[in-house]
């Protein structure tokens, strides 16, 4: 290998690395917006109970610290139903198999809410690995850009066989009923 042909090659290895370079900030705020629309959801599911007294919410703060991303600062929602207290806590974006996840936990136990594909039933874990047969030279390789999906907030059942349900008023009462063993 020729000085010309290294040169090439570290050019070529540095232009791949800044172009697949993940923007953390960008997913962080990507994940907060996410979080901010699952609690209008939620506050949305719960409307009726609190204006009729029958239940309440707030919110307090809690740090995240996530590899890559750092540290930073979510919402934490607390709802109160007569004695019963649960949290909707959030865990974090950079996460095998979801985008994003908060936990329901009550005195009765947790239920995980997962922001992943909206098609999909249950988890799906993939790997890939591309390559062209025949050629050992970097500019006969392609970047391959794969379209993100569309999220939506699901429950998750527990594990080992997950499925996922749409959250709905009904599905969502039911898990606060599970969490609070009602």
């Amino acid at each position: 290998m020729s000085k010309q042909d290294f040169d090439a090659f570290i050019n070529q290895v540095n232009q791949k690395t800044n172009e697949q370079k993940i923007n953390w900030d960008k997913t962080r705020d990507e994940w907060l917006n996410y979080l901010s629309g699952f609690y209008k959801t939620i506050e949305g599911f719960l409307e009726e109970y609190k204006k009729a007294g029958k239940l309440s919410y707030d919110y307090s703060k809690k740090e995240i610290f996530e590899e890559y991303i750092g540290s930073y600062s979510v919402d934490v929602m607390d709802i109160q139903l007569g004695e019963h207290r649960v949290r909707l806590e959030p865990i974090g974006t950079n996460l095998i198999g979801a985008h994003g996840r908060v936990d329901l936990i009550g005195a009765n136990g947790k239920v995980r809410f997962g922001l992943v594909n909206e098609n999909y039933s249950v988890p799906l874990y993939t790997k890939a690995t591309i390559s062209v047969e025949g050629t050992s030279k970097l500019e006969n390789q392609q970047i391959v850009h794969i379209e993100k999906p569309k999220l939506a907030w699901k429950i998750a059942t527990p594990p080992p066989r997950i499925k996922y349900k749409k959250l709905e008023q009904d599905v969502f009462l039911e898990a606060l009923l599970e969490v609070i063993g009602g």
